[in-house]
């Protein structure tokens, strides 16, 4: 359990943060005009904020790495089966090739989370031009 609370806690307040600035710089007449014809919350919310703020996913590919490094963080306190344990119990025996192994993997869990970040975020906000990934559009 703890495990899982050190990598929500890495994923958290980089993506808040982000939120909050993309929610902060929506253009303010247009939420007026919204409250003016009768707009709930929730309609401001999807209808404006939602659409006209995509830095909102600014901070999911930082956080979903983090994550990564939260899980690996607790499973090197408390784990006794994941990769953080592999790499301590590598490093205990002097395993090199167990340690570095461990890594690698370690490297591809993380890239594999950044890239469903990123083809999340070109699923939902397939109207934004796309980001470069790897050199290419």
């Amino acid at each position: 359990m703890a495990i899982e609370k050190t990598a929500v806690q890495h994923l958290f307040f980089p993506v808040l943060i982000n939120v909050l600035t993309a929610i902060q710089a929506v253009d303010p007449d247009l939420v007026n005009l919204a409250r003016a014809f009768k707009a709930t919350r929730a309609q401001i919310f999807w209808k404006i904020e939602f659409p006209t703020s995509p830095p909102m996913f600014a901070g999911l590919p930082i956080g979903s790495t983090l994550a990564v490094v939260g899980v690996v963080v607790g499973e090197l306190v408390g784990g006794n089966r994941a990769l953080g344990y592999l790499l301590t119990f590598g490093e205990g025996q002097a395993n090199t090739p167990m340690v570095f192994v461990s890594i690698a993997m370690l490297t591809v869990v993380g890239s594999i989370a950044y890239l469903a970040v990123i083809i999340a975020e070109r699923r939902v906000l397939h109207y934004v031009p796309a980001r470069r990934l790897f050199g290419k559009v």
